[in-house]
């Protein structure tokens, strides 16, 4: 057998019953019958017998504590008796009379105790016992109060109060404690032996990686650490693997990769025996952190040492990949799909898109999507941000001296710092025409040259643009250059807004309220389907940038979801009504307000939502006006 549960016993009556209902689980059962230090010392020996087996320790009352302080790594399930279990005892006990005295191992259930006695009426004095020594001083105190009747666990309690002439009943776990012990003891195992299948996977892969691997669980044991990280860090991987970060801790230069479970991609650290790229990802399971996986790559080259600094320092790396980009919408899965075959090239792309619509999340993905370019920088530019005069020094650097300010040594241009990844120029329209021109050029010959200097530097770099503008218009106003934009113009994409893909919106809904609840400390999983009906309803002109910044103001004047239900709605008023926007993108005259056709149940209900909003009406005082009562305005407010 690959498992076992070891089962620790305090009477013949608990080994007898878990005798009776063991062939019901198809699982090894070692039983032993004792407690305390003993059954601590035979389960060692158990555990010491095929140490690669998997096991779990069922026990229970003070042998269990004792398991816990003396085995701290293995698992273990409590066989305890339920309050029935001891209802029942002491329902006998009342019947050899009053003076009735409770043996517990330990004090865990003193709680318990007194609450079922009081409930009984019973007066029950209470011994706590944590040894075969302190029981029998136990028994000697209860001898000399004048007890008649001894409840408690095991056959050494028995064996004792018997030979001093007491009445014994025993308080026992029953079948069903026994039986739902073992399934959980059983579960336990299924999950250990899954894992341990997965792991030898990951191992597996793991062996003949070219990159150190290294995995650490949600209790920071480590689990992966495969023979390239050996190498890297100087450590075996038998020193490593089932030892606990802080275990680890004299090992500086690894224990300092894991602090936090956040992400962080491509920073260069210094290990024992050299130089890495790091990347660490965070592993989650519905929301919850289960682990982290870190991936070390020797660096050899110098100049990859200092470039790949560079680019982590001045945090030149694209965070976002095409998983990332929530979206069920054919048309958005067109245009991923397209944008995945676009990624395998290196020609220029041109995104189109209004504003908000994730042009530079897209271009992050094609950079990431990139074997080659995902290894070095992204480089993201807004056009219409750069200034007149210092255009040429922000695009293609300058040397030391080659102007007024000019900083000492120089200073490298975006091309420079693009050069082996991507250039994301945003707002591409917005660009100068002398801009362009230059641009031009360096598009064209694949070099710059420094401001102030005479040497030609060679650039690979891949540029991506984007532009919420009609580019051709510009062209027809001579505000755009025409061979710029066929340069440009390589590959197209062109993004929907959000009013084109409505069956995205409550899928961003979601993701944004789980994330600002988060950052804020909000109870808030989600919004309510009548809302993300309201919300989806709506055209958001700027698109999920404005769908973002919107969720993110209604979880921040939440306290729950009930409240953020009637939060949306207010806000709604305030975002498209007294912002201009109404439903179809025109505002609704003074004293008229504007609902889209739906059932008269749900229109009276958006009526009323927004008179109270747009008037600043109480409940009381909009029922008034609507001559109805509050209860029926309470009602049409709630109305789902």
């Amino acid at each position: 057998m690959l498992a076992e549960i070891v089962l620790t016993s305090p009477n013949k009556e608990v080994t007898q019953m878990v005798e009776k209902v063991r062939t019901d689980f198809n699982i090894q059962i070692t039983i032993i019958e004792t407690s305390f230090e003993s059954a601590v010392g035979l389960v060692k020996g158990i555990l010491s017998q095929e140490p690669d087996k998997i096991r779990v320790i069922a026990s229970g009352g003070a042998t269990l504590e004792l398991l816990r302080k003396e085995l701290p790594q293995e698992q273990l399930v409590s066989i305890h008796p339920r309050e029935y279990d001891i209802v029942l005892a002491f329902d006998k006990a009342k019947r050899y009379g009053d003076e009735i005295a409770l043996f517990l191992a330990g004090s865990k259930d003193l709680p318990v105790i007194e609450k079922i006695s009081n409930v009984l009426g019973l007066k029950v004095d209470v011994y706590v016992y944590n040894n075969w020594q302190e029981l029998e001083v136990q028994v000697e105190n209860a001898l000399r109060n004048g007890c008649k009747v001894v409840l408690g666990v095991g056959e050494k309690i028995s064996a004792l109060v018997s030979k001093r002439g007491l009445r014994y009943i025993s308080v026992s776990a029953g079948e069903n404690t026994i039986r739902n012990a073992i399934q959980l003891a059983k579960d336990m195992i299924k999950s250990r032996l899954r894992e341990n299948v997965i792991a030898k996977h990951i191992n597996a892969i793991s062996a003949y990686a070219h990159e150190g691997i290294i995995m650490v669980n949600e209790e920071k044991i480590v689990t992966v650490f495969n023979p390239v990280a050996s190498k890297l860090f100087g450590l075996h991987e038998t020193d490593v693997v089932g030892k606990s970060l802080y275990e680890l801790s004299y090992c500086q230069c690894m224990f300092e990769i894991f602090e936090g479970f956040e992400k962080r991609l491509g920073f260069v650290h210094q290990v024992l025996n050299g130089t890495v790229l790091v990347n660490k990802i965070p592993i989650i399971d519905h929301h919850i952190p289960k682990g982290v996986l870190v991936t070390v790559r020797e660096i050899k080259n110098q100049e990859e040492i200092r470039s790949k600094r560079e680019i982590t320092t001045k945090g030149l790396v694209a965070k976002y990949s095409f998983k990332d980009i929530i979206h069920i919408n054919p048309k958005m899965s067109s245009v991923i799909a397209k944008a995945k075959k676009y990624a395998t090239t290196d020609c220029t792309v041109l995104i189109r898109g209004e504003s908000g619509t994730g042009k530079e999340l897209l271009a992050q993905s094609i950079h990431n999507e990139n074997c080659i370019r995902r290894k070095g920088p992204f480089v993201a530019v807004n056009c219409a941000s750069m200034d007149d005069n210092l255009y040429k020094s922000e695009l293609f650097g300058y040397t030391e001296g080659s102007f007024t300010g000019a900083s000492k040594g120089g200073k490298p241009g975006l091309f420079e710092l693009a050069n082996g990844g991507t250039l994301f120029l945003d707002e591409i329209g917005k660009m100068k025409m002398e801009q362009q021109g230059n641009l031009l050029r360096v598009l064209q010959e694949k070099e710059v040259r420094r401001i102030g200097s005479d040497r030609v530097i060679p650039v690979d770099v891949r540029v991506i643009t984007a532009s919420n503008e009609d580019l051709e218009s510009l062209i027809r106003r001579r505000l755009f250059r025409e061979d710029l934009y066929f340069r440009l113009n390589v590959l197209k994409l062109i993004l929907p807004p959000l009013r084109e893909r409505r069956e995205d919106i409550p899928s961003q809904v979601a993701f944004f309220v789980r994330k600002f609840a988060e950052k804020y400390s909000k109870p808030i999983a989600n919004l309510p389907a009548y809302v993300l009906k309201k919300i989806s309803s709506m055209d958001w002109p700027g698109n999920s940038r404005q769908l973002e910044h919107f969720l993110e103001r209604c979880v921040v004047l939440s306290d729950n979801e009930k409240d953020a239900a009637n939060i949306v709605f207010e806000l709604l008023e305030e975002e498209f009504l007294d912002a201009g926007f109404s439903d179809n993108n025109n505002k609704t005259p003074d004293g008229q307000i504007s609902v889209c056709i739906s059932t008269l149940a749900e229109m009276n209900s958006e009526i009323v939502r927004r008179m109270r909003a747009k008037a600043k009406l109480s409940n009381s005082e909009l029922a008034l006006k609507l001559g109805i009562s509050r209860p029926t305005l309470s009602k049409m407010l709630n109305y789902k």
